[in-house]
């Protein structure tokens, strides 16, 4: 009898638990990303009279004679599935498409997960979430070791333009000579004149490229000089190709052979044609323009870019855009290595290397920023019910958690970035108030067990009178 007693308060204990559960996921139901929790029950152990016998010749067998002695929370399980996602306009806003956690650093120094992105700038420019932990990014595309550099946005940067220098600008390849513009694909093989006037009288000279293809901008100039007959000479400069006359000729006249007869956009493409006689030389536009990016040491220069927005496509990478309408953004290779990326007021796209070498067009300062600066690093958890809860919509990574994948996003498993939205609660209310009836009649039914056991205890208290 005393037994019934204990057996029925696990059972008040358990359904308090649940409906514990059940309060926390109805107050969370308009929380940001969050997973609702569910109990599960399972039964104690056994008291056992008889563990049952086999058959025999003369008689059948018998069963085991167990008495149970309760129930108690075998686990409270999170349900991590996705839920949508609701739009709200704000850049910073950010939620994950599928599977997949962003990773933030916390002011004690922990790297902890979070699918809440609700995150905003700070004054130095760091991406926060509403606790104030800086959400982290990387330079690479998968690692299992977690990278602690955070996302900083760029909000005034130093951009110094100008030609490329010699030594790099004659190793370039022509058809990929950025300073042409759009409307050129670099520059196409085939021919162009040069007609030169000497005392008055014209020479028409026929200049072959050949197929540039697989060109250099030197092997273009020796080309250049080798179908000069003397009357000029093509040299390289920072950015461009200058075209000095010989002794004797006063002028320089280029002109473009049209297409249908062999003829390259070499003219068209470098705007050689209206370039005026300067310093001796006629000269291209700039071919190809290179920029350097560093610390702002004046912030009234003309070099000075002060940030306007940002955004993140669903791969995690991220674009600055500056008031002149400027753009600085990180970009990916096949193999998902990054690199810098800065287009100028003028549209003109110039490219860092992957190494940041200081030999690419493109040049940022590290001192100023990292590429994991500018790409958020992502978490894939062999099992996200490892996780631990720590408050503030972020889990800690436990013991059970398997190995923690870090990753870009929208690759390797891993959801895609969207912009613009939060990921909403994944409380099924229904559901909830479902278990909060079969709580309720769980604990009414086990405290009419333990009054009914009652009753019958203290009716053998009476016998005893």
């Amino acid at each position: 009898m005393t037994q019934a007693l204990f057996t029925s308060m696990t059972g008040l204990n358990a359904g308090t638990q649940q409906l514990t559960v059940v309060s926390d996921n109805v107050a969370n139901m308009n929380t940001t990303a969050y997973k609702t929790s569910r109990v599960d029950f399972q039964d104690i152990w056994y008291q056992t009279n008889s563990t049952g016998t086999s058959s025999t010749r003369n008689s059948g067998g018998t069963n085991p004679y167990q008495i149970g002695v309760g129930v108690q929370c075998a686990a409270i399980t999170k349900d991590f599935g996705a839920a949508s996602t609701i739009t709200t306009g704000r850049n910073e806003d950010m939620a994950i498409t599928g599977n997949g956690w962003f990773t933030v650093l916390n002011s004690d120094g922990k790297v902890l997960l979070t699918r809440d992105g609700t995150f905003s700038l700070d004054e130095n420019g760091f991406l926060c979430t509403s606790d104030g932990s800086k959400v982290l990014g990387m330079d690479q595309s998968v690692s299992l070791n977690r990278s602690t550099t955070p996302i900083k946005i760029p909000t005034a940067i130093k951009v110094v333009e100008g030609g490329t220098p010699v030594a790099q600008f004659e190793q370039m390849f022509c058809t990929d000579l950025n300073g042409l513009g759009s409307t050129y694909n670099g520059i196409t093989p085939g021919k162009f004149k040069v007609i030169a006037n000497e005392g008055g009288i014209e020479t028409e000279i026929e200049i072959d490229l050949g197929d540039t293809t697989n060109k250099t901008v030197k092997d273009i100039v020796d080309a250049i000089n080798a179908d000069s007959n003397g009357k000029f000479t093509a040299s390289i400069v920072d950015g461009a190709i200058s075209f000095t006359p010989a002794g004797g000729v006063g002028s320089l006249k280029f002109e473009t052979i049209d297409e249908k007869d062999g003829g390259s956009n070499f003219v068209a493409a470098t705007s050689l044609a209206s370039m005026p006689l300067v310093d001796g030389a006629y000269t291209t536009k700039l071919m190809n323009i290179s920029a350097s990016i560093g610390q702002v040491d004046n912030v009234t220069s003309e070099t000075t870019k002060n940030y306007e927005t940002f955004s993140v496509g669903k791969d995690g990478l991220m674009t600055v855009t500056y008031q002149d309408g400027s753009k600085l953004s990180i970009k990916t290779t096949d193999d998902g290595s990054t690199y810098f990326s800065y287009t100028d007021a003028n549209g003109i796209i110039i490219n860092d290397d992957i190494q940041n070498s200081g030999n690419a067009s493109l040049y940022v300062d590290p001192n100023v920023l990292e590429k994991a600066n500018m790409q958020l690093q992502m978490a894939k958890v062999t099992n996200d019910g490892g996780l631990v809860a720590v408050g503030n919509n972020q889990y800690e990574i436990g013991v059970n958690c398997g190995d923690v994948l870090y990753t870009a996003a929208n690759v390797n498993g891993v959801g895609g970035v969207v912009s613009g939205a939060l990921e909403s609660s994944n409380v099924d209310l229904a559901q909830q108030f479902s278990n909060m009836i079969l709580a309720q009649r769980l604990v009414q039914a086990n405290s009419q067990v333990f009054s009914s056991a009652n009753s019958m205890l203290e009716t053998l208290v009476y016998l005893g009178q």
